[in-house]
């Protein structure tokens, strides 16, 4: 069925890769799984006969006759999955063959979402931006599981794609990353100044460690990090890495 709507989307039809797809998940019948873009429901079916439940989120409602004959663990919400997700459903394993333009923001909202697995069908070239922009490498861990070639969906994809598994990085202070702690923060506060920032990240950083600390002696341990970007609202990977040093030496 050709999509007129949604004209980046590609639907996926090769059985062992939508086997693949719902294997490399790991689902067990005390799951609850969120799949989104159920399409025609290819994938959702195979979901469905290893999950306990599965909320399968699909945006084009021609699609609703077809998703209607799913079995009765499914419940099919039509409508734009980054708004249902503001409203945080609690799933903890998530599984998606996207549109290319929903990719980005997507994974950007699961930033902020509390999941274990996630499995994506996503762009190849997606990949390097998963796996080097801090943006996601301060949240996720990307494992590229396979490459996909573009004959597996229809219409066809003008560029390969990739299977990808990302499982949500554990909270950086309870794992004293302190380096990603900071980049989590300076992500989180990037209407204030860099400085500002910083200053309250070792604060708090100080304070998941039981230790007090005042803004003036935080200024002074960002004082001997040397950073000279941060007059100009910037501020580089490795002057992050050497702050959280400085940190992990005091306390």
């Amino acid at each position: 069925m050709k999509n007129e709507n949604l004209l980046d989307q590609f639907f996926l039809i090769d059985e062992a890769v939508i086997k693949e797809l719902v294997t490399t998940a790991s689902i067990s019948g005390k799951d609850r799984v969120l799949e989104i873009g159920a399409g025609s429901g290819t994938v959702t079916k195979e979901i469905a006969k290893k999950a306990g439940k599965v909320l399968a989120i699909e945006i084009d409602e021609r699609f609703k006759d077809e998703l209607k004959k799913l079995p009765k663990n499914v419940e099919v919400i039509f409508g734009d999955a980054l708004k249902i997700l503001e409203e945080k459903p609690k799933f903890k394993k998530i599984i998606g063959s996207l549109p290319s333009s929903l990719v980005e923001p997507l994974m950007r909202r699961l930033v902020h979402f509390n999941f274990k697995t996630l499995v994506f069908l996503v762009p190849l070239k997606f990949v390097d931006n998963l796996t080097g922009e801090v943006v996601f490498t301060a949240y996720f861990e990307t494992q590229l599981v396979r490459k996909i070639e573009k004959t597996a969906f229809k219409p066809q994809p003008k560029t390969n794609w990739a299977l990808v598994k990302i499982t949500k990085k554990t909270n950086p202070l309870l794992a004293k990353d302190y380096e990603r702690f900071i980049q989590q923060y300076l992500l989180q506060h990037q209407e204030a100044k860099v400085k500002n920032a910083l200053m309250e990240s070792v604060i708090k950083i100080f304070y998941s460690q039981g230790r007090a600390l005042t803004k003036n002696q935080a200024r002074e341990i960002l004082a001997k990090a040397e950073i000279s970007g941060v007059q100009e609202n910037l501020v580089k990977s490795e002057d992050v890495l050497e702050i959280s040093k400085l940190i992990s030496s005091v306390l």
